[in-house]
Formats: structure tokens, C-alpha cells, sequence
């Protein structure tokens, strides 16, 4: 099986098109939207509603951001667009008025945060949500470390750390490590 990664541009989305683009800068949430880097105070009212819907139909969400700013709705906001999208990629956050699933950024929290899962969301790939030993698995096979090294990491015996590697590269529809890197890299989960 062959898979193929859509084709990146060298333009964030926003910068040439009519998609809007969140992304994390110096710990600000910004927004690329009609060629123009914004701060988030700039979002335009259209974008709200967007936001607020995707807010209003995951009970969860609402309920977490709620948590987290009781009184102040644009910072709820704010917030769903940190952690939803805080990762600056190459494929756009609003498209055609639609607001994507999310997508993962190495948010300095991961771990850490009450909410995680419920704000931030795991990758797709294939039209499959990854596990966080996916996005692990991932991250690790993309570096020098020996196979040896990764189950140390993963705190798995060899025998599970190979079932582990099979299972998700035949999940992603993948055969090499060399392809694991480049959807490592499509979906944020390392930097080149």
C-alpha cells in the first residue's frame, strides 16, 4: 500500500489564501487570515462564531474552558484556539468556512493538563486517531536512538515494541522508518 502526503506550499495557509492559520508565538496565541499576521484581539467576528460553534457542540470543551476562564468568553476562546491549534503547519485551521478537527503541537503542558484530551487533540492519519504511544512511537523512531533505546524509553520489552512498530506502520499504511519521519513531520510531531 502507498501513501501519499498532500503537497505542502511554501505559504502558511492565510498568507495566499482564504484560510486562517492559529499559532503559538512567544506563548501569544496569533492568527494568519487575508495575508496579515494577527494578535488573536483581531479575530474577526466571523472566526468568533466559528470558534463559539465548535465550542457549543463539544459538551466537554465548553465544559473545560469554563474551568479555565469562568468570566471572560474571548479568553475562552482564546484558550480553545491555544490548545486546539497552537502548532504552525502547513495546513490551514479554517478552510472554506470549516473549522478542522485540531491538530498536535508539543504543547509545553502535555502531561501536565487537567483538560489534555478534552482541549488538544491527537492526529489523524489514515482517518485514525493516534494514541499517545502512537505520537511516541513516532517521535522516537524519527531520531538515531536504537531500537533498544526506544523500548528503554517506552518502558516496553523488545517483543512489544516490535508488535507496537508493526501494528502502527500498518495502520498508517507505511513500510519504512523513512516514511514514519515524513508523516512524523506532516502531523507536527517533530521538527525537521
Amino acid at each position: 500500500m502507498t501513501t501519499t502526503l498532500p503537497n505542502t506550499t511554501k505559504f502558511y495557509p492565510g498568507m495566499t489564501c482564504s484560510a486562517t492559520e492559529f499559532f503559538l508565538s512567544n506563548n501569544e496565541i496569533k492568527i494568519i487570515q487575508n495575508s496579515k499576521i494577527l494578535p488573536f484581539c483581531e479575530i474577526s467576528f466571523a472566526t468568533q462564531q466559528i470558534l463559539k460553534e465548535a465550542i457549543n457542540d463539544d459538551v466537554d470543551a465548553k465544559l473545560a474552558l469554563h474551568d479555565m476562564h469562568p468570566s471572560s468568553s474571548i479568553k475562552r476562546l482564546e484558550q480553545f484556539a491555544k490548545c486546539r491549534f497552537g502548532g504552525l503547519d502547513f495546513q490551514g485551521d479554517i478552510k472554506d468556512g470549516q473549522l478542522q478537527d485540531g491538530e498536535y503541537w508539543p504543547c509545553p503542558n502535555h502531561g501536565n493538563c487537567p483538560h489534555e484530551g478534552t482541549l488538544c487533540k491527537l492526529p489523524v492519519f489514515n482517518e485514525q486517531r493516534l494514541t499517545k504511544q502512537d505520537v511516541q512511537l513516532l517521535q522516537l523512531t524519527a531520531t538515531n536512538k536504537t531500537n533498544e533505546a526506544i523500548g528503554d524509553a517506552m518502558k516496553m520489552p523488545m517483543g512489544s515494541l516490535h508488535k507496537a512498530k508493526r501494528i502502527l506502520w500498518m495502520n498508517l499504511g507505511i513500510q519504512t522508518k523513512q516514511e514514519g519521519v515524513m508523516i512524523s513531520f506532516f502531523l507536527n510531531l517533530i521538527r525537521l
